[in-house]
């Protein structure tokens, strides 16, 4: 069973934007699909730790979500802001 988070839109190129709704699919995004240039930075390797936790069942899937907003903020791909009551940053 997928482990769904509230839907978060990210820019996968210029002008595409991708709605990814689950742990699974933003995992996999955090690891084919993100800037080169931001692929090693502090926060996108938080959120690839927090995805990995995320999928063991030891964190909440909308902390995971948080993490990967605030770095696909970072890298600025982040299409839409965040939910209500999660900040960024």
């Amino acid at each position: 069973m997928a482990m769904l988070i509230t839907p978060i839109t990210v820019w996968e190129d210029g002008s595409t934007r991708r709605t990814i709704g689950d742990v699974e699919g933003a995992a996999r995004f955090l690891m084919e699909s993100w800037p080169e240039a931001f692929s090693n930075t502090s926060l996108h390797v938080s959120a690839r730790r927090v995805a990995l936790d995320a999928l063991a069942h030891h964190v909440p899937v909308e902390a995971f979500r948080l993490a990967f907003a605030t770095a696909a903020e970072e890298a600025g791909i982040l299409a839409d802001p965040p939910a209500i009551g999660l900040t960024v940053g």
